[in-house]
């Protein structure tokens, strides 16, 4: 499939449920949709229209919410974003339909604190154990100031 079925296969799968799909460019589609719709669009792409894989998933800060991406693609990369409110930083997890996205959501939850609802396993993956809790480095609110250091 190219960028333009892409695009209209999910506009016509789930309508409404789509707030916004874009084709910037060649093999190319953004589309963004509510975190309740977030792994339904991530499964129709894999399973029915046969993406095959989840090349990424990125977190964002912006400021008065966050984002969650996530990158799918085999000849066309789809970027799938959902914003999350700060008072609850949730999404389910991909992992079950998509075991590969393991280290992608440790590494969200590790640095911007994203919790992956179903995640078997969202141990540390990139800061060190003695971390303190509740502090993500890649947040805006941020400040690298530590009283003591860590080793």
């Amino acid at each position: 499939m190219n960028e333009k079925e892409i695009a209209e296969a999910l506009k016509k799968k789930f309508g409404d449920k789509i707030i916004k799909c874009e084709i910037p460019m060649r093999r190319r589609v953004f589309v963004e949709v509510r975190r309740e719709d977030y792994k339904e669009v991530v499964r129709f792409l894999l399973k029915d229209l046969d993406l095959k894989f989840v090349e990424a998933i990125t977190a964002l800060d912006g400021k008065d919410h966050f984002e969650v991406i996530a990158h799918v693609g085999y000849s066309v990369s789809v970027s799938v974003k959902a914003k999350i409110p700060r008072e609850d930083p949730s999404i389910d997890s991909l992992y079950d339909i998509a075991p590969g996205v393991d280290l992608y959501e440790r590494e969200a939850h590790d640095l911007v604190g994203i919790v992956f609802k179903g995640h078997p396993n969202l141990k540390r993956f990139i800061l060190p154990e003695n971390w303190p809790e509740g502090v993500y480095p890649l947040r805006k609110d941020y400040e690298a100031k530590h009283p003591e250091p860590l080793r």
